[in-house]
């Protein structure tokens, strides 16, 4: 039986076969990392996104990786994340409360 291992947001099958995955979580992050508006196709991103649990170590090596100018070109989903962040502080729902809080 192949054991998963989770490291830095890949869910990796012990077979060499199996290509590695990523974690939901991880996927909208590097949606968050493109030019494209994330809510686009799905409206409901920011809601779920915030009930699931915090990558926050491949959360920050994405944020760490980028340059002055890659940063520029998404400034409006950051910017987008943080607001979505301070909205979720004021709702009811705790666990979109507590992953909001660790993300800043």
């Amino acid at each position: 039986m192949a054991q998963t291992e989770k490291k830095g947001g890949l869910l990796r099958k012990s077979s060499a076969s199996k290509k590695p995955l990523k974690e939901k979580v991880v996927l909208m992050y590097d949606e968050i990392f493109t030019t494209e508006d994330p809510s686009k196709c799905n409206p409901r991103f920011w809601e779920e996104l915030f009930l699931m649990k915090v990558n926050l170590e491949y959360l920050e090596g994405k944020l760490e990786a980028l340059d002055g100018e890659e940063l520029m070109k998404i400034k409006d989903n950051i910017n987008c994340l943080f607001q979505h962040c301070i909205q979720a502080l004021g709702e009811e729902h705790p666990i979109r409360v507590v992953n909001a809080l660790q993300v800043p």
